[in-house]
């Protein structure tokens, strides 16, 4: 056995090319050790591909068996609500409400808790799930390609929030022959699907401490059974090979962060990602990325990255200490920007030295 680095890997694409690389490293400072040999100093890690990523659970516990049966829990949990809010899946609940989104329709619960996190967050105006119309425009995932003025302006009118009904929604915007509007949890489905699975890992009874990481958001539960803390890096947004910020912290938390590096293309000497500003439907500018951690649930972490990253530097700064929240921010020119979490909250935000 030896002491080792636990990093989530994704998948994204740029421009033609596919590659692996680092959005956010989630370091573990444990001994890693199979599946079934597990005590109540060493962890039982499983990789498995989840949320359109790559998501590690590293669970502590005395009963090996029980420790993989609430693992085995927690990813059939995250499973579900991808199910319900996967927007590009033809059979997922959200794929339902869209193919006709000018009926009432009821939507999940899951889809639900997410529209009603992003009103108590209060942060409405710089994080849409109903930006569909307008991220289909792009091509993130091909040739890359920039909508047009007259497309995007079309997209934008089916893109306004849909009418409510208590669990009933359906869309007001008027369709064009370029765009439909649509529901896209992709901002924060991940967060909530992590908490499901945190949630399910408690509930077990056998879990004593766990991380859940699916790259760009983790969360925790409990802590370590030797005291140590958690430990989550953040990537430099342009070389995946330097940890810019370590997070620490025990019990509870959840970290996101959100990039313009993790889905992207350039055309004409233009960085175009997919973090899109909901009154422009372009691309957010003055931000490379940022990080939220707190003690939150991943849900909130997973919206307040997006928003804030999309809000700017300075707007996310004063949010933060505004929430009780610890921000790390690195512009567009590569500079840091940090609101230290607050002091009661036992979470530390250190800078690495380059």
């Amino acid at each position: 056995m030896r002491t080792s680095i636990l990093a989530a890997l994704t998948a994204r694409t740029e421009g033609t090319n596919l590659r692996r690389r680092f959005f956010l490293l989630a370091i573990a400072l444990t001994l890693l050790t199979p599946v079934g040999c597990s005590s109540a100093d060493k962890p039982i890690t499983v990789t498995r591909p989840a949320l359109g990523t790559v998501v590690t659970i590293n669970a502590y516990g005395e009963n090996a068996r029980d420790v993989n049966a609430a693992i085995d829990d927690a990813f059939a949990v995250m499973s579900a609500v991808e199910a319900e809010l996967d927007a590009y899946s033809a059979t997922s609940t959200i794929a339902a409400f869209n193919a006709a989104p000018f009926e009432w329709y009821a939507l999940p619960a899951d889809a639900v808790q997410v529209l009603d996190a992003i009103e108590r967050l209060g942060v409405t105006e710089s994080f849409s799930p109903a930006l569909l119309s307008v991220v289909k425009l792009y091509d993130f995932g091909g040739e890359g390609r920039v909508p047009t003025e007259v497309e995007l302006s079309a997209a934008l009118q089916t893109a306004s929030m849909p009418e409510r009904d208590q669990y009933r929604f359906r869309f007001l915007g008027i369709a064009s022959s370029t765009a439909e509007p649509g529901l896209d949890f992709g901002g924060a489905a991940k967060g909530l699907a992590l908490d499901r699975a945190r949630d399910a890992l408690n509930a077990n009874g056998a879990v004593t401490g766990a991380l859940v990481t699916a790259g760009s958001t983790t969360v925790t539960l409990g802590s370590k059974p030797d005291g140590e803390p958690w430990r989550v890096g953040v990537e430099d947004p342009r070389d995946s090979t330097v940890v810019r910020m370590i997070a620490e912290w025990t019990g509870n938390g959840a970290l996101s962060t959100s990039g313009d590096y993790q889905h992207y293309f350039e055309r004409d000497g233009e960085w175009y990602h997919h973090i899109l500003d909901p009154k422009t439907g372009t691309p957010a500018r003055g931000t490379r990325s940022l990080t939220v951690i707190g003690r939150v649930t991943g849900l909130d972490s997973d919206i307040l990255s997006t928003a804030l990253f999309v809000s700017g530097p300075d707007a996310a700064l004063a949010y933060a200490k505004s929430h009780d929240l610890g921000v790390y921010v690195i512009d567009s020119e590569g500079r840091t920007h940090i609101a230290p979490a607050p002091a009661d909250s036992n979470i530390s935000l250190s800078e690495q030295s380059e």
